[in-house]
């Protein structure tokens, strides 16, 4: 027997902090009839609704579930037309196709329903629509004809990880609840949402319900967080999930983006159902670009997004990102929004203890995780724009890189080793010498073994490491005598060359001339990783600048600290090349320990 269910809903940009209205709709901007309680355009004016929040990629619904027949669906009033269509690509070029044009002449709310060409060549389908009077627009949808015997029962545990962040954690809670939890949305009977609190500061009274539970947890980190929230849905018998929705607390969350992805799981072929579904992450500070949907491990120890950056706002971008890429054994799947599905959870194999970064790729990875995304399954991650955390990308990173590809043998052919090094000899030149230490600590942790993850130490090793970093200052307060141009950041000068390139490599940047060789006033650089060895050619010291936020602190040539950090990488060297096998065969042997059940009972007391 069939049935028709709705797939995603007709989004118009009613939450304030999303500004960018091209990520809903193009053309003229529709007013809000309050009285109505639609969305109006007036006569001879015109809008078209192929955006990442509005657009309906057919190619994706058609290749991952049992969908029959797709429609769109509208529930409108007043004299208009709507012109279907949709594009695709052929030789990476984008074509567009006209499926279908239609007029409608309703003098009282009706719902139209458009048929969608199942057959077509587009990819991604839209439609725009025409004014001839004015026109009422009170909600609209896709939906979808499918087999009853084909759908699946879908049961999601959304489990977030907090940590003393009550503003966003709090505000992503009750928008569930007035928007899924308690809306006429069917996902609304088929989510449970576990906060657990690594900060132990919301109140379990004010939250807990039959549909909203609060854990008060040690700060063991993400890793920690989840590997309890994962325990917490697979002993749950009250609520026997199917998947597991792992999302951050400092995300801005679109409702809709899970009401579409319970309504793709529940529509997935056979074949798919152990897929992960997984969100993009977009910037909050700029709330229009998308950073990533699906990383990877680059054969350098990078890890970034598998595709390209993309304007979400631009028509281009939302079919270029709707493009089905062959996933790869580094791919991997964010923790900001990652929906597992239980197939691929056991109590046995939870998250690494890691604190804070590496358990998502290590998880993806190990589990040779496939991946499905689609647009407008997203959230809005803080801060990836504007901060640079010295202690997490130095120390943090590259310490759980080394620990993952020792315990679960992912990314065997990545040197982290001596990716460290290389970083540790750029930093140097950089004067950078908080940088080098974190990078060395970061390897001689890794040396002292599992023992050293194996106790609840994460937060304050954090903290310790953080502290070292010191503070950045506002460059007008404090650095007005500079001339600091912050457009200029990120340019590059005139290349290093010849006998130039020569002195900078083999001193060092100075660090074995007198300083009388040394050019006195300060280049201006880059605090994050951008390296310009032309701005810090030969100088006695360096402002360090985060242009996103106008502050630096100056880093002066140290011969002492030079040769300090010389000495300690030359031992730790030798100590890694004398102990490297030793070491990677106990975090082997100690691997299925630390990631059951049993080992995380006793770790989160």
């Amino acid at each position: 027997m069939d049935k028709i269910i709705k797939l995603q809903n007709l989004l118009f940009p009613k939450y304030e902090t999303i500004q960018h209205w091209w990520m809903f709709y193009r053309g003229e901007r529709f007013s809000h009839n309050v009285k109505e309680s639609a969305y109006c355009l007036s006569e001879d004016e015109h809008a078209e609704f192929f955006t990442y929040f509005n657009a309906f990629s057919l190619e994706k619904w058609k290749k991952y579930t049992s969908i029959r027949q797709a429609f769109l669906r509208l529930s409108a009033k007043g004299k208009f037309g709507i012109q279907l269509f949709g594009h695709y690509m052929r030789n990476n070029q984008i074509d567009k196709e006209i499926l279908s044009e239609n007029y409608f002449e309703l003098e009282e709310r009706e719902t139209i329903i458009v048929s969608i060409p199942m057959d077509c060549k587009s990819q991604v389908i839209s439609f725009q629509i025409f004014a001839y009077d004015e026109l009422f627009i009170y909600e609209g949808c896709y939906t979808a004809q499918i087999c009853m015997e084909d759908m699946n029962e879908v049961d999601i545990s959304l489990v977030t990880v907090t940590y003393k962040k009550e503003e966003f954690i709090t505000d992503n809670l009750r928008l569930l609840e007035n928007e899924i939890i308690y809306s006429e949305e069917d996902i609304s009977n088929h989510i449970f949402v576990r906060v657990i609190d690594n900060g132990r500061t919301l109140k379990e009274e004010e939250w807990n319900s039959d549909r909203i539970r609060i854990y008060h947890n040690p700060n063991t980190g993400g890793s920690g967080g989840y590997a309890r929230g994962m325990m917490e849905t697979l002993w749950d018998e009250k609520f026997p999930a199917t998947h597991a929705l792992l999302m951050d607390d400092d995300v801005k969350l679109l409702p809709e983006s899970l009401i579409r992805t319970y309504n793709l799981l529940r529509c997935l072929r056979p074949e798919y159902k152990d897929h992960f579904i997984s969100g993009a992450m977009l910037y909050y500070e700029r709330m229009n670009v998308q950073h990533e949907d699906v990383g990877y491990v680059a054969k350098d120890g990078t890890y970034g997004p598998r595709k390209p950056v993309m304007e979400m706002h631009l028509a281009e971008s939302v079919i270029r990102n709707e493009k089905i890429y062959e996933d790869q054994s580094n791919n991997y799947a964010g923790w900001w929004y990652c929906c597992i599905p239980r197939t691929k959870l056991d109590l046995n194999r939870l998250a690494l203890p890691l604190f804070i970064r590496g358990d998502d790729v290590e998880f993806s990875i190990a589990n040779k995780a496939k991946f499905i995304t689609l647009n407008g399954i997203c959230i809005w991650h803080m801060g990836f724009v504007t901060k640079f955390n010295m202690a997490m990308e130095f120390y943090q990173v590259h310490r759980n890189s080394l620990i993952i590809q020792a315990a679960s043998n992912v990314t065997p052919e990545v040197d982290y080793k001596g990716r460290i090094i290389r970083i540790f000899l750029r930093e140097l030149r950089r004067f950078n010498y908080t940088g080098c230490d974190l990078l060395l600590d970061a390897l001689e942790d890794y040396l002292k073994g599992p023992e050293f993850i194996m106790s609840p130490t994460g937060e304050e090793i954090m903290a310790r490491q953080s502290a070292r970093a010191g503070k950045l200052k506002d460059l007008r307060q404090n650095f007005s005598e500079f001339d600091v141009d912050c457009n200029e950041i990120y340019i590059h000068g005139k290349e290093l060359k010849g006998i130039r390139k020569f002195w900078y490599e083999k001193t060092y940047n100075g660090h074995l001339l007198p300083t009388f060789m040394l050019n006195k006033k300060p280049g201006i650089i880059a605090y994050d990783w951008f390296d310009a060895p032309e701005k810090q050619y030969l100088r006695e010291a360096v402002l360090a600048v985060n242009p996103h936020e106008e502050t630096g602190i100056l880093r002066y040539r140290s011969r002492r600290e030079f040769l300090r950090l010389m000495r300690r990488y030359r031992l730790l060297n030798r100590q890694y090349k004398k102990n490297e096998n030793r070491v990677k065969k106990e975090y082997e042997n100690i691997k299925q320990k630390i990631l059951g059940a049993e080992f995380w009972k006793e770790y989160l007391k």
